[in-house]
């Protein structure tokens, strides 16, 4: 009975042993397939936290390539296909060996040339730049290995897309505002200042302005730069392009036009609109526009206040110039001298001046004597 059971088992014991032997056989196959079975990766992202791309923008793609195989790869092609309608190639790093524009294709005839051989866990990374030309919802962009070499020979290639980047297109806003300061007055001017900004990452290259205005209330006058059609009626100024007068303008710059106006009656809520449709950019792509309008209330003219009439001020008097004061002579005092006179005859027989009254006196009496003697003689 010992001998038995001891035969059973070593027998049993045997058994045990060729199982376990036959699946470390078996495990050991399995991952040496497994091994055999690996494959390149890749892994293709946007070099930028946000997926929304403005055109115009530079933006670019890092592509990762590691070697998840046991070998070690010695020719590592690398293909990137990109949707030209959207995007434009700029620079990569290492550049590629060939590029179709027109299909959107990059081409690296073998990484390894820059890189060197890639052991087994080896990873690279490429990195591919472009310029976002047009605006579109989904971009999509794929690097793909193909054809990698290993020691062993063929090795299977990986593929890698990125297709939530979207790129947005600018936009033309527009603001329009009365210069600070005036009071709208029937009779009097009106200048508005309208700023048309490039609200892009690229350059603005056509961009056309109308001005509308009630023609009721308000009159053009000039406006700087001169506006290409003025419709008086209608009240419209249109502006073809501003480029054409100021240069293209660039992202983010502004382009101002300055328009007159006289008032011409009073009213309330009066709007003066302008508008920028159709622009363009640098990649022909249309800009969204903008619109800004000012409202204004015209007041009629103040009745002028007549001015105060100003009191004449007398002009001034001049000063007399002083006269110089005359020294005093002094004269002498007169001494009274009694002198007796004695009348004379004058040679010339002519009598000379009665010296008193008593003498006139004498004289009167003497010829009235001398009448009376004459007028009894003729009796």
């Amino acid at each position: 009975m010992n001998v038995k059971r001891a035969a059973r088992l070593t027998l049993t014991l045997a058994l045990a042993a060729a199982a376990l032997a036959g699946l470390a056989l078996v495990l050991s196959i399995q991952s040496a397939h497994a091994q055999i079975g690996g494959e390149v990766y890749v892994l293709k992202q946007l070099g930028r936290p946000s997926p929304v791309v403005y055109v115009g923008e530079y933006l670019t793609f890092t592509i990762l390539v590691r070697n998840d195989t046991a070998f070690t790869i010695t020719a590592l092609p690398l293909a990137d296909t990109y949707n030209s309608a959207v995007l434009a190639y700029a620079d990569a790093v290492p550049p590629p060996d060939s590029v179709d524009e027109g299909a959107g294709r990059l081409d690296w005839s073998d990484l390894t040339t820059f890189f060197g051989d890639q052991p087994p866990g080896g990873q690279i990374v490429v990195v591919v730049g472009f310029i976002a030309e047009h605006p579109q919802a989904a971009v999509v962009n794929a690097a793909e290995v193909h054809d990698a070499l290993g020691e062993s020979g063929a090795l299977s290639g990986t593929t890698s897309t990125v297709g939530d980047t979207e790129s947005v297109g600018g936009s033309s806003p527009v603001h329009k505002e009365l210069l600070a300061g005036l009071s709208p007055q029937v009779g009097q001017p009106l200048t508005f200042t309208i700023v048309v900004t490039n609200d892009g990452f690229t350059t603005m290259t056509v961009a056309p302005l109308v001005d509308t205005y009630n023609p009721a209330w308000l009159a053009f006058g000039y406006a700087v730069p001169p506006p290409d059609l003025v419709d008086t009626v209608g009240g419209v100024l249109t502006w073809t392009d501003l480029t054409s007068w100021t240069g293209d303008v660039p992202a983010h710059g502004t382009v101002s036009v300055t328009t007159v106006f006289t008032a011409l009656a009073a009213t309330e809520g009066v709007l003066n609109r302008a508008e920028v449709a159709g622009g363009t950019d640098w990649y022909g792509n249309d800009l969204g526009g903008g619109a800004d309008e000012v409202p204004i209330t015209i007041i009629d003219r103040p009745a002028p206040t007549p001015a105060p009439t100003p009191t004449p001020t007398p002009a001034p008097q001049p000063k007399p110039k002083p006269q110089p004061t005359a020294t005093p002579v002094p004269q002498p005092t007169p001494v009274p001298v009694s002198i007796s006179v004695t009348p004379l005859l004058p040679e010339t027989g002519r009598a000379v001046r009665a010296p008193s009254l008593h003498l006139a006196a004498a004289l009167l009496v003497l010829g009235a004597g001398v009448a009376l003697m004459v007028r009894g003689c003729r009796r």
